[in-house]
């Protein structure tokens, strides 16, 4: 929202104190050396191999040096002694981006500046009334004060708590947070494959999320970028360019498709905890063919978790044996004819079903033996939930010890 104070003197020697805070802690920066292999296609499937020496800074971060490092800014200044907590926790954020930007060759090894003016208010520089709030600039002699209640906002957010404040020349940036009562009852697994999240519900079933759209993203772009390398000796600098463009454009969508899956899931499925599996893609590298291995790394689904635990609450479980555990015996399931069947109990059914089931049930932290099977699911479910219009989505219905499965 706008405001019409006068903090000119406030932002500037805020800037000033952010810039000094850098450079105390730039100097006592320790660089050092790392080895990175490089390679780039020669033709007929070959390629030239090279090393090249990095220097990767660590910044300073004990207790010690941020206590001397919070006395040396305090000298001379003449604001709350709050406003240098604040300055000290911006720097190392800035720092801990730039750091990010330069490991992955966007940056140079020069130390940041600060250019734009805005002060970080904590929450302690602040007293809450309702809609109002007093901001303390000078203890006992200077405060701001604002009232949000006539802002377009305000119906949406007025039972929430108020969080830190950016302020800058004209205007000032509020954050809100709610505490939110949720009831952990209800947990569903998620079986992450390639081309698909297969969702279990105890109410709803099986869906099968479709992700294809998405990995014909990835391999869209990946085509052209792989063209563009196998030229780039021609004209290093032009296809240089091309290629950081691609990546970005690659990236972007990406994005965009990962955070419209991670609302759309949120609100398909309001009030449970999602249950994934604990994956490491780098132990599934290890054996895969290189195809294989291709697809494998254009799979996201940490970061499909990662956006998703924004909005809702997130647990793992062990991935090891989810789709060829028999979820009514406890036994190994064997391939048969496109299912999974178990040799012991006949059970059989479609191994993403299977191990969306399984990974429900280590949610639930029932043990995989058909002891306990019967008490999972009390009513019978049914139903079925079509999320983002999947090219395939199968219902299953589980009857006490039972599973119907009729393939699409």
């Amino acid at each position: 929202m706008n405001h019409n104070w006068s903090v000119e003197d406030l932002l500037t020697e805020y800037q000033k104190l952010l810039q000094r805070a850098i450079d105390e802690i730039w100097e006592n920066t320790t660089w050092k050396e790392k080895k990175a292999k490089h390679r780039y296609p020669i033709g007929n499937g070959k390629y030239k191999y090279y090393e090249t020496t990095r220097l990767i800074p660590y910044f300073p971060k004990s207790n010690e040096f941020k206590r001397e490092l919070r006395n040396k800014l305090l000298k001379d200044w003449i604001f709350a002694k709050h406003y240098v907590d604040s300055v000290i926790k911006t720097t190392y954020s800035i720092l801990e981006s730039w750091r990010q930007n330069y490991l992955k060759g966007r940056r140079k090894r020069k130390k940041p500046v600060v250019k734009r003016k805005f002060v970080r208010v904590k929450i302690t520089l602040m007293k809450v009334e309702g809609s109002k709030i007093r901001i303390t600039v000078k203890p006992r002699k200077k405060y701001l004060e604002l009232d949000y209640s006539n802002e377009w906002f305000y119906e949406r957010i007025k039972d929430w708590k108020v969080g830190e404040l950016i302020i800058r020349e004209k205007d000032v940036y509020l954050t809100f947070s709610k505490e939110v009562e949720f009831d952990r009852r209800v947990k569903i697994g998620i079986d992450s494959n390639l081309m698909s999240l297969d969702v279990y519900h105890p109410e709803k079933g099986w869906i099968k999320v479709d992700l294809s759209e998405l990995h014909r993203i990835a391999e869209t772009y990946d085509g052209v970028i792989d063209k563009l390398k196998s030229v780039q000796r021609k004209a290093p600098k032009r296809i240089g360019r091309l290629l950081k463009k691609y990546y970005a454009r690659r990236r972007n969508r990406i994005e965009d498709y990962l955070n419209k899956l991670a609302v759309q899931l949120s609100r398909e499925f309001p009030d449970v905890v999602f249950i994934f599996e604990d994956l490491s893609k780098f132990k599934m590298l290890e054996n895969g063919s290189r195809k294989f291995n291709r697809k494998l790394s254009r799979s996201t689904w940490g970061k499909i978790v990662q956006k998703l635990s924004y909005r809702a609450p997130v647990e793992f479980v062990n991935p090891a044996g989810t789709s060829s555990t028999c979820p009514v015996c406890g036994s190994r399931l064997e391939s048969r004819n496109g299912l999974v069947e178990c040799p012991n109990c006949g059970f059989k059914a479609d191994r993403q079903f299977v191990g969306a089931f399984n990974v429900f049930v280590r949610g639930l932290g029932v043990a995989l033996s058909g002891g306990e099977a019967d008490d999972l699911l009390p009513d019978e479910p049914g139903g079925e939930l079509r999320l983002m219009n999947p090219k395939s989505v199968v219902g299953v219905d589980l009857n006490g010890r039972t599973f119907a499965h009729v393939p699409p």
